[in-house]
């Protein structure tokens, strides 16, 4: 799965989404906290004014605060319960879930100013109170509240994934349908618009696949059909008495056997029929086998190496057919012999002739040239050398400087 896909995304941006929804949870918790605390310290402050300013019943006063008194000391309390919050005359305190608040005497005057002030009241009675809270404030509402919306986030998260995960199959089957030509039938399931396009990508992988194999077997039947009568016309030529006719009738039936073999190469490409099968050769190995489809030695050409013990990682097939091809040009072309340069990340094959016409140097097109006679080509064999260089993820280069043609394959491409 790359960066930019659809399911990374969505996954990226409901994370997101998630973070964001806890983190607002946590500050309402604090929030939730900050407004309690500061509530129970103002309750508590006034029932400490009802010590020193009492008015009726203690108690039902205190009630009324949501306070009562405990009967627990505060010895007790300050040895065993935690502490919540201190201020100048009381502290809070929290034991067995139960929040309590513990009278502190006042702060001693500054010792210049004791002798000016008069003593604080007695109140004797209230010195050891401890004020239990009576109101009970829970946090589960705002519980409920954050794992509900988790929960509906992650079951919308989840529904969106499925969601999507046919279109990620989508994707994956036309990956394998383009670079294995298999026949591929998606499950359809649901109504939605990424299923009636899944549908409708099942129609046309059967339709492709129909046409391939019409187009296959089409040109297969026409090719061995085509390849007997000029077997034959090759064979009778061979039987007539040697003049100018027989002589063009026999380039006229090679010329057609050539381009049948062509045809014969175009639609092996083009049917994805043929796979690579990519290992280590020496150079020199490709290069004898490139002879022996030509007919000819080392001595038709000559070799200028920098890298002399080139390795080059190809199938052995398809890369000599590309060579053989590159070279028959180069015979063909020039009468000099032509000159093939190795290097660390390139082969070379130049020949002296005439510049290619623009035309001819679009190696992605076929039938590309503007002339046609029974020694020229169409220009099927530089566009069957680039497609094999592309295979192997090379590159072809045209280049002519000087009266010198030069095809440059590089293997770093």
């Amino acid at each position: 799965m790359n960066n930019h896909s659809i399911i990374r995304i969505v996954t990226f941006f409901f994370f997101f989404i998630f973070i964001i929804i806890n983190i607002l949870f946590w500050i309402a918790r604090q929030h939730f906290l900050e407004e309690q605390m500061s509530d129970r310290i103002h309750r508590f402050e006034l029932a400490q004014r009802l010590i020193h300013h009492p008015s009726g019943n203690f108690e039902e006063e205190l009630k009324q605060l949501f306070i009562t008194t405990s009967k627990l000391s505060s010895t007790f309390i300050k040895n065993s319960a935690k502490e919540l919050a201190e201020f100048p005359f009381g502290k809070i305190v929290e034991y067995k879930q139960r929040v309590y608040f513990i009278k502190l005497p006042p702060p001693p005057p500054p010792p210049f100013m004791a002798s000016f002030l008069p003593p604080p009241p007695p109140n004797h009675h209230f010195d050891d109170l401890v004020f239990e809270d009576l109101k009970e404030e829970s946090l589960w509402l705002l519980w409920v509240t954050f794992i509900s919306i988790d929960l509906l986030v992650l079951l919308f998260f989840g529904y969106i994934v499925k969601k999507l995960l046919p279109l990620h199959n989508l994707k994956n089957a036309i990956v394998n349908f383009s670079d294995q030509d298999a026949f591929l039938n998606l499950p359809i399931s649901g109504k939605d618009e990424i299923s009636q396009i899944t549908k409708e990508f099942n129609i046309v992988l059967d339709k492709i696949a129909s046409m391939r194999q019409a187009r296959s077997l089409f040109l297969r039947n026409i090719l061995h059909e085509l390849k007997t009568p000029i077997m034959k016309g090759l064979l009778t030529t061979e039987c007539l008495e040697s003049s100018e006719h027989q002589e063009r009738l026999k380039q006229i039936f090679e010329r057609m056997n050539y381009l049948l073999g062509e045809f014969s190469k175009m639609e092996r490409f083009n049917s994805g029929e043929w796979q690579l099968n990519l290992m280590e050769y020496r150079f020199v190995d490709l290069l004898d086998h490139t002879c022996d489809l030509l007919l000819c030695d080392k001595d038709s050409f000559i070799i200028q190496a920098e890298e002399k013990s080139l390795i080059v990682n190809v199938d052995f097939e398809l890369f000599t057919i590309a060579l053989k091809n590159l070279l028959d040009n180069a015979f063909k072309y020039s009468h000099d012999k032509p000159i093939i340069t190795l290097n660390t990340d390139s082969i070379k094959i130049c020949s002296t002739g005439y510049m290619l016409s623009d035309e001819n140097r679009v190696f992605t097109k076929p039938f590309n040239r503007t002339y046609e006679n029974s020694n020229g080509g169409l220009g099927l064999g530089l566009y069957i050398t680039d497609a094999i260089l592309k295979k192997h993820n090379y590159k072809l280069y045209y280049s002519h400087v000087l009266g010198v043609n030069c095809f440059e394959i590089i293997l770093n491409a």
